[in-house]
């Protein structure tokens, strides 16, 4: 062989030395890159699962609150339960994260078997802040006086409800229109109506159908410009020139959703009531402006003024509707936030879907994903933890 083969034959070699060694440890890397991605895939996935778990049981202790709890747990025999779902979703994140034993994001949610995002006790979901749901209801506020708009911003911010003035030269968006699109709604709130006598007289009946069909209606304040008069199945009653003393209710009763405690004090700035009158007469005919088919049924009296007694919170039945009257959202005294109690009320309330979960918000670079079924109100839903880093 001549020394120009023998060079050329050297060459190659090294070339092909070369070519090998880079592969070798092309392939070698690769190969580790997707053993290290698998594991962490399988703490991913050992994290989701270990998450679920807990979650469908009781937790502990089993009575646990958000000072006891040791490891959390929102389902008590496969059935979620909805006060320790609310519990959780006021742990710090942090701290369940500890407390699951995980280092990584998560986030918790329910869908039907419709695959629609539930709405369990006011929550769409729970766990990462990265991840916003919303809630998927229509919804309608009506107030006649900025000083009594307590409630707006939480219905336009919360429910993206459509939000109405009194303004008498605008039907649109005035308490004509608001009466008009009645029913579009499933939860209508009206702070402080104070309706004159022709607007009362023309849409009594349609507010009163607006309940009797299924409605939530949240109502506060003066109803009317004229003393005594009624709305689904209640009469609405004001004083004036009342003390603070005189202004003082004490809570009497606890209710589902409203987190007040029995012997509560709050002091309203207005003094206005209900009476349950059952002699208010009964009217069939929708066509009537007078419809009022129903008596108010299981009215129940959550808070009473201390001198007289009068009603100042109270909640009914009318027909296949449910209604809440309070005195006032504005309150001088009261050991907490009163408006929102009222607030996380209004989100329990209403049993229904939120929006999809989007999970390109939170740009993983690994999720995973585990489902458990659940029983919630005596229906087969499913749980959904999603784990990512």
């Amino acid at each position: 062989m001549n020394s120009k083969a023998q060079a050329w034959f050297m060459d190659f070699a090294i070339a092909l030395l070369l070519f090998t060694f880079t592969l070798v440890v092309y392939f070698s890397y690769t190969n580790n890159l997707q053993k290290q991605e698998k594991g962490e895939l399988d703490v991913l996935i050992t994290d989701a699962k270990a998450i679920s778990s807990s979650l469908t049981l009781s937790g502990y202790p089993v009575n646990w609150n958000n000072e006891t709890v040791l490891r959390i747990g929102i389902a008590d025999d496969q059935k979620v339960n909805a006060t320790k779902f609310k519990l959780y979703k006021q742990i710090n994140y942090s701290k369940t994260k500890n407390l699951f034993g995980t280092v990584y994001d998560y986030f918790v949610f329910f869908v039907n078997d419709k695959g629609e995002v539930l709405n369990i006790n006011g929550i769409c979901g729970t766990g990462s802040p990265l991840i916003n749901l919303s809630y998927s209801i229509k919804s309608a506020y009506y107030y006649q006086d900025a000083a009594d708009s307590f409630l707006k911003n939480f219905m336009e911010n919360t429910f993206n409800a459509d939000i109405y003035f009194n303004d008498n030269t605008n039907d649109i968006h005035g308490l004509h229109g608001f009466i008009k699109n009645l029913s579009k709604y499933r939860l209508i709130v009206m702070e402080h109506p104070l309706m004159n006598g022709g607007d009362y007289n023309d849409y009594y009946g349609k507010l009163n159908n607006y309940t009797a069909e299924g409605g939530i209606f949240i109502i506060s304040g003066e109803l009317t410009t004229s003393n005594g008069r009624d709305l689904n199945g209640i009469e609405f009653w004001k004083k004036s020139g009342q003390s603070p003393a005189q202004r003082t209710a004490i809570v009497n009763n606890t209710e589902q959703y409203l987190t007040l405690s029995v012997g509560q004090s709050i002091v309203f700035n207005q003094y206005y009531y209900t009476t349950n009158d059952t002699s208010l007469t009964i009217e069939n005919d929708p066509e009537d402006d007078d419809y009022n088919p129903y008596p108010a049924a299981d009215f129940k009296i959550i808070a009473t003024y201390n001198n007289t007694n009068d009603n100042a919170i109270a909640k009914w039945m009318y027909g296949n509707g449910t209604v809440y009257f309070f005195s006032d959202f504005d309150v001088s005294f009261f050991n907490g936030d009163f408006v929102s109690v009222v607030e996380e009320a209004a989100k329990s309330l209403i049993e229904g879907t939120c929006t999809p979960i989007n999970v390109t918000q939170i740009s993983p670079k690994k999720l995973v994903k585990t489902e458990r079924y659940v029983n919630y109100n005596s229906k087969i839903i499913k749980m959904t933890v999603y784990v990512w880093e």
